[in-house]
């Protein structure tokens, strides 16, 4: 009952779903829908990656198969596919039929995107080495050091808000070009998801206690998003499943499955 209330109050407080259906559409016609849709995935571990068989898995992947099986739609990872981020987000403003996640709210999404969830927590900070003793930082010092970002990650989105030079900002294509800037010292720090950051430094051998986070950019949540033009009676039963999802303690259950 408690998820439940906080992700009625969550969908209240960005109107995520502010609009009112003009047609009825019934279960299995939506389900026809969303399988007939392109679905779209990055490598953004835990959430969402490639698996030792080549699949897309992760917490996401997880839930919105376990959402689809409530409602009927015959899709599986295989019928995913993983595209760098910055093309992917492309394809969702520009090609109707189209899906993407894991994908962060932020006003400025949700003014061009539709959106299911919310499903998981995502918070976004600036990330850098213990060793440079950056300390706690404010907007205002964001100038002073070189930073990494994925381009048109929410991290990328944020620190644009700050009109910062574009000498000060490196925009790369994946996570992985991302922490060879950090590695190599080619940036002072990167703005990401710091559930992601830590969890490939896991992956890649490395100590995520080497590091910090000097600015919090946002506390947030992601969902499942849309191209505009989605019908939104489609997206209905999706978003009842994963409210179920939450209120049965299953999306807990799988996030805690892939630890921290």
């Amino acid at each position: 009952m408690k998820t439940r209330l906080i992700v009625f109050i969550f969908l209240l407080s960005v109107g995520a779903f502010a609009y009112t259906p003009t047609s009825a559409l019934t279960s299995e016609e939506a389900a026809r829908k969303l399988e007939a849709m392109t679905w779209y995935t990055e490598e953004y571990p835990p959430y969402n990656y490639k698996g030792d068989d080549g699949l897309p898995t992760g917490i996401s992947v997880d839930i919105l198969m376990a959402a689809f099986k409530k409602i009927g739609v015959g899709l599986t990872p295989g019928d995913i596919k993983i595209v760098p981020w910055n093309r992917s987000y492309k394809f969702i403003q520009r090609k109707p039929k189209t899906a993407l996640f894991s994908m962060t709210y932020s006003p400025e999404r949700l003014a061009i995107m539709k959106f299911v969830g919310p499903v998981v927590p995502n918070n976004v900070s600036v990330i850098a080495p213990r060793k440079k003793e950056m300390g706690t930082l404010t907007a205002k010092d964001l100038g002073q050091f070189k930073l990494g970002v994925v381009r048109d990650d929410i991290g990328d989105q944020l620190l644009r808000k700050f009109a910062l030079s574009n000498e000060a900002i490196q925009r790369k294509n994946s996570l992985t070009q991302l922490l060879f800037l950090l590695r190599t010292g080619r940036v002072d720090a990167v703005a990401y998801s710091v559930g992601v950051f830590k969890h490939a430094m896991k992956r890649s051998g490395q100590n995520p206690d080497l590091y910090e986070e000097v600015l919090v950019l946002k506390q947030g949540w992601m969902g499942y998003a849309f191209h505009h033009s989605t019908e939104p009676e489609a997206l209905v039963p999706l978003q009842e499943a994963i409210d179920e999802l939450h209120a049965d303690g299953t999306i807990k259950k799988i996030i805690d499955r892939y630890g921290d």
